[in-house]
């Protein structure tokens, strides 16, 4: 039996180094239904988006299927010079009842970047995908510590109405409550269509407050309610592309509203940091600042040539959001704060859990499809935890361990051969 473990570990390093600075071009991108929308071959429409901004971080929404991933990696980044890989494709795991399963993920340049770790939080509605990249900094050979970025990708509940408000709220504190588990000066992004309509909904309130764990920022100072024709200045809206829906899919009604978001840690926005955001550099891709209610194709001036309009209104009905950050501006900067390592390994007869703590733990694993094959509380001691497997009959393929208790959590993702 050959037996392969993705193990997700909390890492830390410390201590003050110079690095040589390099820019990152960063897109996030709502690719709606992809690949299963009602317009084929969205892959090449995408490709002309891709390079003419040549992301070296994208952050994906509404991504149906692996296929759909693999889609974009291979065909929409075919031209690009640089290497590229994906995260990989986990099934929505929130909200298992859901007969509308969307997800997360992200490319990115390996030239540039790393993945330490992937994972999810789990919300009530769909999951936020969470990625650990390190830079590539030239000087890393040299002994010189590393540059994480913590990257969240994140679709909250849609449309308007009390409960939808308070399910986007639900979600962003299940994000702001995970940030009390990273280090207090880790480089954040969190990037995604929030379908808020107001800066004064609870949910964007409760991303930007100044008492989290830490604190993040919106780059775009533009308070307001986004969805009023008043509201100034227009070059931040970012849904819809269409005057009305295209064979049925996606949303209508024009450009009218800010649903999609970059928003970055505090820190920053400082020039001593290690990560620093480039002053002025974000924008909604396509947007004049000239339409209301209008096609994006409709959207006379500025620079964005017809093809580039065109491709934005078949691709999608959201706009891409694009911003550049500076890599190895500064120092890492010298944090007391250790995250606590535990780890997991599994085949077809055991899961271990090499646990740091003595409390009381639920452990659940899973199938590639989101079925709950094993569920249970369990009280863990400091050290190796061991529980039979073997009643599951488990076959090829992969699983995913989760173990979380009132402070810590912890995923595994398991691929058995046999």
């Amino acid at each position: 039996m050959r037996i392969k473990t993705i193990q997700f570990l909390f890492l830390f390093l410390y201590g003050f180094a110079v690095f040589a600075q390099q820019q990152a071009t960063v897109m996030s991108y709502n690719v709606l239904n992809f690949p299963t929308g009602n317009i084929a071959g969205r892959e090449d429409t995408l490709r002309k988006l891709i390079n003419y901004v040549a992301p070296d971080l994208f952050l994906i929404q509404e991504l149906k299927s692996d296929s759909g991933l693999q889609l974009i990696l291979n065909e929409s980044f075919a031209d690009l010079n640089s290497t590229y890989e994906a995260s990989t494709f986990l099934p929505q795991q929130s909200n298992p009842s859901s007969n509308f399963k969307l997800q997360q993920a992200i490319i990115y340049n390996s030239e540039l970047f790393g993945l330490a770790t992937e994972g999810f939080l789990m919300t009530s509605t769909r999951d936020i995908n969470k990625f650990k990249l390190y830079y590539k900094s030239p000087t890393l050979q040299a002994g010189a510590d590393t540059i994480f970025l913590y990257v969240f990708v994140a679709h909250l509940k849609s449309s308007q109405g009390a409960a939808n408000v308070a399910e986007r709220l639900s979600m962003a504190q299940t994000f702001t409550t995970h940030m009390a588990y990273l280090p207090p000066d880790a480089n954040v992004i969190l990037a995604g269509d929030f379908n808020v309509y107001t800066s004064t909904e609870p949910a964007y309130q409760e991303l930007l407050d100044s008492t989290n764990s830490i604190r993040l920022k919106d780059p775009i100072d533009a308070p307001g309610n986004w969805n009023s024709s008043s509201f100034e200045p227009k070059s931040v809206l970012t849904q819809s592309t269409r005057a009305s829906s295209i064979f049925g899919d996606g949303a209508g009604g024009g450009v009218d509203d800010r649903f999609d978001f970059i928003l970055l840690s505090a820190n920053t926005f400082n020039n001593w940091n290690t990560v620093v955001y480039e002053p002025d550099s974000y924008y909604a891709m396509g947007n004049t600042g000239t339409c209301y209610n209008q096609s994006i194709t409709a959207c006379s001036g500025g620079n964005w040539s017809d093809e580039i309009l065109s491709s934005l209104y078949f691709m999608s009905d959201h706009l891409p959001i694009v911003l550049h950050l500076n890599l190895g501006v500064g120092t890492v900067p010298v944090s007391e704060a250790k995250e606590r390592n535990a780890s997991a390994y599994m085949n077809a007869e055991a899961l271990v859990l090499d646990w740091n703590w003595n409390e009381r733990v639920m452990v659940r694993v899973t199938d590639q499809l989101g079925s709950v094959l094993f569920y249970r509380a369990m009280e863990l001691h400091t050290g190796e935890n061991r529980f039979d497997l073997s009643m599951l009959d488990l076959h090829s393929g992969m699983y995913v361990v989760q173990a979380y208790s009132k402070k810590h959590q912890l995923q595994v993702k398991a691929i058995i051969v046999r």
